[in-house]
C-alpha cells in the first residue's frame, strides 16, 4: 500500500464531496422552483413575459409596478444564482464519483499486487 496516500481517508473525503454535491444540487433545484413560483405571481414578471405595455393611470400604480419590477429583478438574479449552485453541486457530485471509482480501482490493483507477491514467496 502506498504510504503517501491513505485510501480510506481519500475515499471518505470523496464520499463527503458526493453528499455535499447532492445536497447543493437538490437545494439549488428546490429553491429555483420556489423562486419560479414567486415569479409567476409577480405582476411585473407577467407583464414582462407577455411583452405588453401598461398605460399608467396614477402615481401609486406606477410606484406599485416599479416595486414589482425591482422584486422581479431580485428574483431573477436569485434564480440565476440557484442555477449556479445546482451546477456546482452536480460537478462536485461527478468529481466525487469519479474520484471514488479511481481510488477503488487503485486499491484493488494494489491488493492484487500484494496477493501475487505473497503467493510468489
Amino acid at each position: 500500500m502506498n504510504r503517501f496516500l491513505d485510501y480510506e481517508l481519500v475515499e471518505r473525503l470523496l464520499f463527503t464531496a458526493i453528499v455535499v454535491g447532492i445536497l447543493m444540487a437538490a437545494g439549488g433545484a428546490f429553491r429555483y422552483l420556489m423562486i419560479n413560483n414567486q415569479l409567476s405571481e409577480n405582476l411585473a414578471a407577467q407583464i414582462h413575459d407577455d411583452g405588453g405595455e401598461v398605460a399608467i393611470e396614477s402615481k401609486s400604480q406606477a410606484q406599485g409596478l416599479m416595486a414589482a419590477d425591482i422584486e422581479r429583478r431580485r428574483l431573477v438574479s436569485e434564480q440565476f444564482n440557484m442555477m449556479i449552485l445546482g451546477g456546482v453541486g452536480l460537478a462536485l457530485l461527478g468529481l466525487g464519483w469519479l474520484g471514488t471509482d479511481i481510488v477503488r480501482g487503485r486499491r484493488k490493483r494494489a491488493s492484487r499486487i500484494n496477493e501475487s507477491s505473497a503467493t510468489a514467496v
